[in-house]
């Protein structure tokens, strides 16, 4: 009896011991994908202005390919965009802009250097989807798809 009660007992400690390590792996791997789960659900809140990639910049964008002056692409601010003589983590990234109830999805391939924090230059494709060329600025919102 004794025996039977001293074998339930190690292996009783045995799955606790294995469920506390699943636990802990789960967490570690938690924690390695917050910055993602983060990044994806974050709204960033910012202005809209637009751009003719051919006459401003080049045809070819920070992020590399060419970009068409009515592709869906957006040039990221500096401060996000990061350095400008590399090419950004942000480069390829689907987003979605809002203008009060217009939407738009547009990929990230441009810098914008005199853009600040949340502001977005939209090829003029988009930026008429959200509002009015001749206003040349727009209050938006927009986060990674």
């Amino acid at each position: 009896m004794r025996f039977s009660y001293l074998a339930i007992l190690l292996i009783s400690l045995a799955f606790v011991l294995a469920d506390a390590a699943a636990v802990e792996n789960v967490e570690k791997i938690s924690r390695a994908q917050k910055t993602i789960i983060q990044k994806r659900s974050q709204t960033y809140s910012g202005k809209a202005t637009w751009f003719i990639p051919s006459k401003e910049g080049g045809s070819a964008g920070a992020c590399g390919p060419n970009e068409a002056d009515d592709a869906p692409i957006v040039a990221l601010n500096h401060p996000q965009y990061g350095s400008m003589s590399a090419k950004s983590s942000w480069c390829g990234k689907k987003i979605l802009i809002t203008n009060g109830k217009k939407s738009v999805t547009a990929t990230i391939n441009d810098a914008c250097p005199e853009c600040a924090h949340g502001d977005l230059d939209l090829t003029p494709v988009l930026f008429e989807k959200l509002g009015d060329l001749n206003t040349g600025i727009l209050q938006i919102k927009w986060h990674l798809l």
